[in-house]
């Protein structure tokens, strides 16, 4: 029987570098993943942390808002088709905080229709990315400065 080896979590230095075969300069992140399908949701976030950035998920609206309060993240990937409060509701409570004002929001969403995006940009999400997103779209986003 064989064994699936992950690689051990190494702890951030104080500059928070990410793992030696990151691109040069990165630095981990403090992403929040919302998406109501846990599986999506629970795949991202471990993709993620393997790459070195430090994540919470949430599976709902009032739980996305409740997390983000908690955790301040520097990026949030947010579904749009969520329980309790959509996605678009979310990012516009989010940037009310001072810390949401300048985190990074991008509607990670099934939901890619021209109306769909404008109401994004009018909710306050920096990107509109549709799934299922590349790796490569993902290593870039969280490669840029904030």
């Amino acid at each position: 029987m064989s064994r699936l080896l992950l690689p051990s979590p190494r702890p951030f230095s104080a500059a928070h570098e990410l793992p030696p075969g990151a691109a040069p300069g990165a630095v981990a992140r403090r992403v929040l993943v919302v998406d109501d399908n846990r599986d999506a949701a629970d795949t991202l976030a471990l993709l993620l942390e393997l790459m070195g950035h430090e994540i919470r998920t949430a599976h709902d609206g009032p739980q996305a808002l409740q997390a983000a309060e908690q955790f301040q993240p520097e990026i949030v990937l947010l579904d749009i088709g969520l329980p309790g409060m959509n996605g678009y509701e979310v990012c516009r409570k989010l940037r009310q905080q001072p810390w949401g004002r300048v985190a990074t929001v991008v509607a990670l969403t099934g939901w890619g229709q021209a109306e769909d995006q404008r109401q994004a940009s009018e909710a306050g999400f920096d990107r509109h990315l549709i799934k299922p997103v590349e790796e490569s779209v993902l290593l870039k986003l969280l490669s840029e400065p904030r």
